[in-house]
């Protein structure tokens, strides 16, 4: 038996007398408490109780948005899905004790996948690690701060608080201090572990890892200061989510306390969780401790026990949802090994010209995108549309096109300013070339020639002046190659992206020579060359910006291209409010994201004030509702105008739009509860709680399997199947009637119902609906899945 496994064993009998003696002490504390004052403040929670544990979710997705960014380029290699089921199984290992929270920290590490380098994954887990625990010192030290401020203390306890939040303020001033200086402070703690001789050879063993794991942590707060920044501000977020948390539970039990004493309470609850970090399960001394918490505050005993239950019971629901991811994503990494192993025995199998020619038929071409610097020829070097300079545009649009190379040809005596001030954006990615070109052998032309003969693959030439529809930048990217050139125009007018094979490339420098040529003088030329091999495009999807009308007509434009092809009429009313206020967003450094949560705010502002019961309060949160389903449409359009579509942004809209459904009739349920006496709503709640939970899982489902790593096309891809099968009758009813579930329309449907006051027969329809769409959904997931080979069938035959 090695050294560890009996160090084990004799801490279990410890650890078994430390679950018993804090079960016992809960039961001391009930006893004192009073059994029926306990009940009674718990039954004041009632269906709110709902709320709190829905709102449970928000510090997690928060905090995994905040591991994410301490992944740097990794990130692109895993799902935010994935790092998010991996914090919730990383928390529900950790509610088990100090030391299961170390395990817990290594179990996301381990399975945060292969593809990311291991001194990548410890890095960014023990980056997330320290930002949760300064950002934890900082808002303890503003709770101490509040209870001198607030509680008339006796003077021994000032004396103790005082030297708490000094001791945590000198926490937080020497982590800054370390990190500015680039203390190593890992080399040296393994310098000094290694001198132990029975952890030296481990030490050395490790020793380079330790390393590079230190250099990956500075160098995220040195190299990469906004993500340090809107991780260590992510942090913050969750622990202010958990100050709303106290607040919700203090205002349920109908104790009336202000923010600034929720803050206080929640610094100190910090801290007897940290007293509290050796007892596993944090069994009774967490309830003793909000028991003499909340006495301070002037609450009952009764009142710190319900506290502590309803955020215990919060934190045992995610440690339930925890578990489930666990058991999910350690199954998904056996299956992938499993997979990896077949797929290596299949390519040692598979001779090497069957796979060179399986590989030419599926793999598409790929392109280089040449983006031609045009001089605006007014205003400011960069003129912007959307907020976002036009030359910028066309580059992210060829990098979101999939091109394998992105090269800017510029002037190289006047494109100097230009290219300064592009790369001051902060948005030009890394791998973004630059060329100078001038006349004789440094021309565009010759430039062009050059790349042809070097690149395997065909050019793409985007006229840097104007702005595109995204479609054509994915049309001239999915050229097949048929012809020479694929030329887009509008009537006889060049629009100014083409594509260009490799022979047409050589042939444009011999039609033109070594000289100077302007970029829309060479593309006229190639729309006349090639004029039969183009494509008429309608003038609505570009637009050139030489002047500040043209610039103007651009932006009109670009309004026009936020309205999805599937939005109906209500999705459109609604973008007459929700553009103009996009539009203001845009100026200033707002992601979509924090877009998305903001509209989640509201969201659940709408569902508390639901609760509340009564018909104005009933009718204030619907307004609250419909104001929700605008804000919805500016995260989206605003990452459009900028140019910040991501599929992380796409799956938080998800998750935002599923919390708002549980807020809203969460709440309904709990204020036609409040307002009637009438406990059977509760069943109905109960149902349609049954129901949306079944429709976000299912869907969800389908989503990943129809999208192919395009989430925002769900809907389209989905309304495209269930018309080619339009006999089946529950794919028509789903296909004719799902508009009425979408966040455009559905608040609509809550205000009218919230005007005329009837709104439990709302929650009998939504109720009923609810479970439909799960069924649809089910019923679709199973039809629309694609029949699949088994491991043993080879794709090949």
């Amino acid at each position: 038996m090695s050294q560890n496994n009996r160090a084990a064993r004799a801490r279990l009998p410890l650890r078994v007398l430390g679950v018993i003696l804090g079960i016992l002490l809960l039961l001391h504390l009930i006893h004192r408490a009073g059994p029926a004052k306990l009940l009674a403040s718990m039954s004041a929670l009632g269906w709110g109780l709902a709320l709190v544990i829905a709102w449970g979710g928000v510090p997690h997705i928060l905090k995994a948005w905040a591991w994410r960014l301490a992944l740097l380029d990794g990130k692109h290699h895993v799902s935010f899905a994935r790092m998010l089921g991996l914090r919730l199984s990383s928390e529900a290992v950790g509610q088990f004790g100090g030391l299961a929270q170390l395990f817990g920290e290594g179990l996301r590490a381990s399975l945060l996948g292969s593809t990311i380098p291991l001194s990548h994954r410890i890095a960014s887990v023990m980056i997330d690690r320290a930002f949760f625990v300064v950002s934890a010192a900082i808002v303890s030290f503003l709770g101490l701060s509040a209870v001198l401020i607030v509680l008339p203390l006796p003077h021994k306890f000032i004396l103790y608080a005082i030297v708490s939040a000094c001791l945590l303020l000198g926490f937080v001033l020497l982590s800054a201090i370390a990190i500015r200086n680039r203390w190593p402070l890992f080399s040296r703690t393994g310098e000094v572990l290694g001198r132990i001789r029975y952890l030296r050879p481990l030490i050395d063993h490790k020793r380079a890892l330790i390393h590079s794991v230190e250099e990956t942590l500075i160098d995220f707060c040195h190299r990469t200061p906004k993500a340090f920044w809107a991780s260590l501000l992510l942090n913050l977020a969750c622990h202010a989510a958990a100050i709303v948390e106290v607040y919700m539970i203090v205002r349920l039990m109908g104790a009336k306390l202000t923010l600034f004493c929720t803050l206080a309470i929640e610094a100190l609850t910090k801290l007897v969780n940290i007293a509290g970090i050796f007892n596993p399960g944090n069994i009774g001394t967490y309830e003793g401790g909000n028991i003499l918490i909340t006495k301070m505050f002037g609450l009952t005993a009764a009142a710190g026990l319900t506290l502590a239950f309803a955020r215990r019971l919060r934190a045992l629901f995610w440690t339930g949802v925890g578990i489930l991811c666990l058991i999910i994503l350690s199954k998904r990494t056996k299956r992938e090994k499993i997979n990896e192993d077949i797929m290596l025995v299949a390519r040692e199998q598979i001779s090497s010209q069957g796979l060179e020619t399986i590989s030419a038929s599926q793999r598409h071409p790929a392109h280089l995108a040449i983006v031609l610097a045009n001089d605006p020829g007014f205003g400011s070097p960069l003129p912007q549309v959307g907020s976002v300079p036009v030359l910028l545009r066309s580059i992210v649009g060829a990098e979101k096109a999939g091109a394998a190379r992105i090269l800017v040809a510029i002037d190289r005596v006047k494109g100097l300013l230009v290219q300064q001030e592009l790369l001051k954006t902060g948005r030009v990615p890394n791998h973004v070339e630059w060329c100078g070109v001038t006349s004789g052998e440094d021309s565009l032309p010759s430039l062009i020639e050059q790349l042809a003969s070097e690149f395997d693959g065909y050019l793409v030439l985007i006229a840097g002046d104007r702005v595109y529809h995204p479609s054509l930048h994915k049309r001239v990217a999915e050229w097949d190659g048929t012809g020479d050139a694929l030329m887009l125009m509008t009537d006889r007018e060049t629009v100014g992206i083409c594509s260009l094979s490799r022979e047409a490339s050589i042939d444009l420098a011999r039609r033109y020579p070594t000289v100077a040529v302007s970029p829309e003088d060479m593309l006229s030329g190639l729309g006349m060359a090639y004029y039969n091999e183009s494509e008429q495009v309608t003038e609505k999807k570009w637009q050139r910006v030489g002047d500040e009308r043209q610039r103007r007509l651009a932006e009109q434009k670009l309004d026009g291209w936020l309205v999805k092809p599937t939005d109906g009429i209500f999705a459109r009313a609604n973008r007459t409010i929700s553009i103009p206020i996009s539009r203001r967003i845009i100026p200033f450094p707002i992601t979509p994201n924090m877009v998305s949560l903001l509209t989640l705010g509201v969201s659940f502002a709408a569902g508390v004030f639901l609760a509340l019961g009564g018909y104005w309060n009933m009718l204030t949160g619907a307004a609250l509702s419909w104001f929700s389903s605008v804000l919805d449409g500016c995260d989206g359009e605003v990452a459009r105008l900028k140019l910040q579509e991501s599929a992380f942004g796409c799956w938080l809209e998800t998750v935002c739009d599923n919390l708002y459904y549980l807020f809203i009739f969460g709440g309904m349920t709990i204020g036609l509860v409040r307002g009637s006496g009438n406990r059977s709503y509760l069943v109905w709640g109960g149902l349609l709680f049954f129901g949306a939970i079944m429709s976000f899982l299912t869907t969800g489902l389908q989503r990943h399997q129809m999208t192919n790593g395009q989430p925002e096309r769900y809907l389209q891809e989905w309304h495209k199947k269930a018309d080619s099968r339009s006999s089946n009758p529950l794919l028509y009813l789903g296909r004719h009637t799902e508009f009425i579930i979408r966040r455009c329309f559905l608040p609509y449907v809550i205000l009218v119902f919230a005007l005329c006051g009837v709104m439990g027969w709302l929650l009998v329809g939504a109720t009923v609906g609810a479970n439909v769409v799960w069924i649809v959904a089910l019923y679709s997931y199973l039809s629309f899945t694609p029949t699949r080979p088994t491991a043993l069938q080879s794709p090949f035959v």
